[in-house]
């Protein structure tokens, strides 16, 4: 079934590495898995991070990576959001700088908590600063008008010690404020991996993604109707492979990334 794959889109927390701790032997892997000619891109939910500092974070932790292969769910934000509406408008962005660059990049205006009520859009992220004022200004913006547009909406992020609140505690914050659900660009939405594959230059058929999440990497893989891999490593774990509907059931099973050795 692996036959024709060119490329792997591997998720990172909990797949690649928990926190600042890389999954052990994953170097290894990931060096196999280029010397047997698969192109890797990271397609990541986390729009906290640039692509710069994606590689500065891998190098941190002793890992080779470089800026084109990274593709987060805040780059598909913001190409979605240009396609779709044009960058002539205002964004408030939940979010750190990475996510702001990326939108001011492509030449939209981002506005502050002070002005928020100007936006057309209210953008989230993975926010480790989310604070009331921020969340006022989400609302606030959302209550005039503006579209609430979610990078991701995971609720958690898995870590060395356990997990953190992702980016969907937050967004839930504001639809808990305000009652408006957002659009989502990130997995399990399709959006992403449409982007990802264009980003790529690989078609559906050609590629495999690795995730460590039903609830996002395979359920996106199934919605996209692509061949997937669940790893162990991260949020869904050994006993929870019984509760997965037939339907969202992963294609290969593995204990983490490099199992992968034994099947390319």
């Amino acid at each position: 079934m692996l036959a024709d794959i060119k490329g792997i889109f591997f998720d990172l927390d909990g797949c690649i590495y928990r926190g600042h701790t890389p999954i052990e032997g994953v170097k290894d892997t990931i060096s196999y898995l280029k010397s047997r000619g698969l192109k890797i891109i990271y397609l990541t939910n986390n729009a906290s991070r640039s692509q710069k500092e994606y590689v500065e974070h891998f190098r941190k932790m002793g890992l080779d990576a470089i800026e084109s292969e990274f593709y987060t769910s805040g780059m598909a934000a913001v190409e979605y959001i240009y396609r779709k509406f044009g960058s002539n408008n205002r964004v408030y962005v939940v979010g750190g700088n990475a996510l702001k660059t990326l939108f001011k990049e492509k030449g939209f205006t981002v506005v502050d908590e002070e002005h928020a009520m100007e936006a057309n859009f209210v953008v989230s992220c993975f926010d480790p600063e989310f604070n009331f004022n921020r969340l006022k200004a989400a609302c606030y913006a959302i209550q005039y008008g503006a579209k609430f547009i979610a990078t991701n909406l995971d609720m958690i992020l898995p870590v060395e010690d356990g997990y953190l609140p992702g980016a969907g505690a937050m967004a839930a914050a504001i639809t808990a404020a305000t009652k408006v659900k957002p659009f989502l660009i990130g997995k399990p939405s399709k959006i992403i991996i449409n982007m990802a594959l264009k980003y790529s230059g690989l078609r559906k058929d050609e590629v495999l993604i690795v995730g460590d999440k039903v609830e996002t990497d395979i359920i996106a893989a199934k919605r996209a109707k692509m061949k997937s891999v669940l790893v162990l490593t991260g949020v869904t774990k050994a006993e929870d492979l019984g509760k997965i509907p037939e339907k969202y059931y992963p294609d290969i099973i593995l204990e983490s990334v490099n199992d992968m050795k034994k099947i390319f």
